[in-house]
């Protein structure tokens, strides 16, 4: 019995054990599942990172061919050009060395004529130089009249600006005679008129013998009248005074104006 329950006893330890044994064997197989689960999913991880550096590879391996076609057909493009320039160019190369040969006969030819005719070209100095003295003389001259034609155009210019002035003073002027003009045929026409009605008060007294009442406004009325008309007459006196001040005023601002102008044309003379 004894033996028995050691037996069982040992037994009992041995289950015990491999239970521990099969429970770790567990615990490491779901870890390493676990493991195994997370490598898978960082490999599917990568899988995708590398499909989606593929594509973006793929987009611009696309894009560069796109790129390099589009140089492509510029190269081709500016070689077509180059070609056709070049023919060109060779085309001018060739008018250019037959223009070079006939230019080159010509100086010989000249040459030729200029070795033998020297006392030619030694007259033909001289009238060089003949005419060179006549240009410089003739850019002097030049060069006065230049001088000469910016004074009197200078000059022109202030006369024609002094014109306008003086048709402008001159309008002013008329202008200021007409009214004068009407103001006097006004005065006349009133004066006249003031003649008639005291003629026709003188014949109409000589004829129906008016009384000692009526005398005196008649004559009140002629002094009134005498007196209207020598208002008038004073008001244009000195209207006319004005005019002959505004326009002796402007006289003088017009002298004024062009002593200032002759002492500045001086000061730069004398500048210059």
């Amino acid at each position: 019995m004894q033996e028995n329950h050691a037996r069982n006893m040992k037994l009992k330890e041995e289950n015990l054990e491999l239970a521990t044994k099969l429970k770790n064997l567990v615990e490491q197989y779901e870890r390493r599942e676990e493991h195994i689960d997370k490598m898978l999913k960082h490999k599917e991880l990568e899988a995708q990172l590398f499909d989606a550096k593929l594509q973006q590879g793929n987009l611009t391996l696309a894009e560069e061919k796109e790129k390099h076609i589009r140089e492509k057909a510029i190269l081709l493009n500016e070689t077509a050009e180059a070609h056709r320039k070049c023919e060109v160019l060779t085309k001018q190369e060739a008018q250019l060395k037959s223009q070079l040969g006939v230019y080159t006969e010509k100086f010989e030819e000249f040459q030729t004529t200029l070795t033998k005719s020297n006392e030619v070209f030694q007259t033909f100095k001289q009238e060089m130089d003949k005419m060179t003295k006549k240009i410089k003389r003739l850019e002097k001259e030049t060069n006065m009249w230049k001088v000469r034609w910016e004074g009197s155009n200078k000059t022109l210019k202030q006369m024609t600006e002094e014109k306008v002035e003086t048709v402008k003073l001159m309008t002013s002027q008329k202008a200021r005679i007409d009214k004068l003009e009407k103001l006097c045929r006004a005065l006349q026409a009133e004066r006249n008129a003031m003649a008639d009605q005291a003629k026709t008060n003188e014949e109409h007294g000589q004829v129906s013998s008016p009384s000692v009442k009526e005398e005196p406004d008649s004559e009140i009325n002629i002094e009134n009248s005498s007196g209207t008309h020598e208002e008038t007459t004073t008001e244009a006196q000195e209207e006319t005074q004005d005019t002959d001040k505004t326009t002796s005023s402007e006289i003088i601002d017009k002298d004024l104006d062009k002593e200032k102008a002759q002492s500045h044309a001086t000061q730069l003379l004398s500048e210059n």
